[in-house]
């Protein structure tokens, strides 16, 4: 449960009071399920759990006999240096050198990963007095292109309409099948990377759906939005599910805002008026102390906030006529990052509405469950998010913060074949929506610009 010990993260006082009226209940580190145990397996033998997002890759390491976790690896994407999105890393994959360059690099950091695991694993076993760890196992996720760049299949599919995958994944094989003789992992380590749908409905979007119970009927209206630089959802109704890909851009990751950063220790995460000064704000920041830049929960509350104090107007252009407002001491929102704003709620907004319109979702809406995955999608506040118009306002009051579900999701598919089977079949039957080819989705997304009207 969020808060349940303080972790300092700027959106309370710093007593831990801060809780999300609804979260995703887990057991084993992020799961909604308890993992599956198999005692016959030898103590010392240890799976993990990656997750290549486009922005950061987090690793999870657990101990296979009792589902222990052990340890976590979080760090940014390398790729970054080659795009801060899906499409521009594609683009630079298909120039001469381009994907060897990008291949190596994945490649790397997925080594790094691994071996920062298995040193503290191997610290904590010495501890422990247990053998030496021996990885038997890695499940990969990520969207389409950042499991093609791991698993070393072309993405030039991936760059020209009609947009086709070269390979879905799902199998399971040695890591020298996956990566090649010379890498330096064992021969006996299985990897398996997680099914994707299509060429933008990726495995992260599968694993997530099985963090969220999608691999069974759902008795009620179910929504997935994993809200992140390439913004996957979902909807499940009855036994149909569709899911669907929108770029939402990496504002919420705090890149492309002049004073963003990611949600870490510096960063502003939630802006107030001043009740004694109505000029000024009251930042609350990651750790406390001297704010460094704003990270997308911040961005989210003082963007509402404007909107709500009338400083800027429903097309998202300050009252004033300013360029900039202050929220402290040299810490300031521009009139481009609102519109970085704009641009990244629409996408999520009209892509959920998409989803409603194609699985024809009507009087059904007012009882759906909303899950929001992602790390901003946990931590952002839905009362903001509806009031901006990032989500239907009607879907606030069932929010579900669902973390991490694209990594919790990997985790069950380290320990449950039935649950491989499962998604597998998930991921062959899932009806898949090309926004780009609905006729009412730029109509849809530009009125999506502009926020609501407040009545």
């Amino acid at each position: 449960m969020l808060c349940k010990i303080c972790t300092r993260c700027g959106l309370c006082p710093g007593d831990g009071t801060f809780k999300a009226d609804k979260t995703l209940e887990i057991s084993a580190q992020g799961l909604d399920v308890p993992l599956k145990k198999d005692e016959n397996i030898p103590p010392s033998f240890i799976g993990i759990a990656i997750d290549l997002g486009t922005t950061t890759v987090v690793a999870k390491a657990y101990r296979l006999c009792n589902a222990q976790f052990l340890a976590e690896y979080k760090e940014a994407n390398f790729q970054g240096r080659f795009g801060s999105d899906v499409i521009a890393r594609i683009s630079f994959a298909t120039e001469e050198n381009g994907y060897k360059k990008i291949r190596e690099l994945t490649l790397l950091q997925i080594e790094k990963a691994v071996k920062q695991l298995l040193g503290e694993v191997s610290f904590l076993f010495s501890e422990q007095r247990i053998a030496r760890p021996h990885l038997e196992k890695i499940v990969i996720t990520g969207n389409t292109a950042m499991q093609s760049f791991a698993a070393g299949t072309s993405v030039r599919g991936l760059s020209c309409y009609p947009f086709e995958c070269e390979y879905l994944f799902g199998e399971e094989k040695s890591a020298a099948a996956f990566f090649g003789q010379s890498f330096f992992l064992s021969s006996s380590c299985k990897v398996y990377f997680t099914p994707a749908v299509s060429a933008f409905a990726g495995g992260d979007t599968v694993a997530a759906m099985a963090a969220c119970s999608f691999t069974e009927e759902a008795k009620n209206v179910r929504i997935l939005a994993d809200v992140g630089t390439n913004c996957e959802m979902a909807l499940i109704k009855n036994s149909s599910v569709y899911c669907t890909s929108s770029a939402a851009g990496p504002a919420f990751e705090g890149y492309g805002i002049k004073c963003g950063m990611n949600a870490c220790k510096g960063a502003i995460a939630k802006v107030s008026l001043n009740k004694k000064n109505e000029s000024s704000f009251l930042c609350s920041v990651i750790g406390g102390g001297k704010a460094e830049g704003i990270c997308g929960t911040g961005l989210l509350s003082a963007v509402s906030l404007f909107y709500r104090k009338g400083i800027i107007n429903q097309n998202g252009t300050f009252a004033k006529g300013t360029n900039a407002i202050e929220l402290c001491d040299g810490i300031k929102l521009y009139q481009n990052d609102i519109r970085n704003f704009q641009l990244a709620k629409a996408a999520v907004y009209s892509g959920i509405e998409a989803l409603l319109k194609k699985a024809d979702v009507t009087d059904e809406k007012n009882n759906a469950a909303l899950y929001l995955a992602g790390g901003f999608g946990t931590k952002l506040n839905q009362e903001d998010a509806a009031f901006t118009g990032m989500i239907p306002g009607v879907l606030k009051k069932n929010v579900i913060h669902a973390g991490n579900a694209a990594l919790s999701g990997a985790c069950m598919l380290l320990f449950d074949d039935d649950l491989r089977k499962k998604a597998q079949t998930l991921s062959r039957n899932v009806k898949n929506i090309n926004l780009a080819q609905e006729d009412s989705f730029q109509e849809s997304y530009i009125r999506s610009l502009n926020f609501p009207e407040i009545f």
